[in-house]
């Protein structure tokens, strides 16, 4: 399979809309799923660990803190 990277959708130019990236690392040791927030899945994978293979397992919208 190809390197891929997920097209960022609904993004304003101005105001980068932040989401949470999940990603499956797979390495020699047991798998574990890695949280990383940032604008586009690109930019999440220049934040992973180092000498690990990832693969994308999801993107969530940032919930916004309400304060009331």
């Amino acid at each position: 399979m190809k390197n891929s990277i997920t097209h960022p959708q609904g993004r304003d130019s101005h105001n980068p809309k932040k989401f949470t990236w999940r990603f499956l690392a797979l390495s020699t040791s047991k798998p574990r799923l890695i949280t990383i927030e940032a604008t586009t899945e690109h930019e999440a994978r220049q934040q992973s660990p180092a000498g690990c293979v990832m693969v994308f397992a999801g993107r969530l919208p940032v919930q916004e803190a309400s304060h009331e």
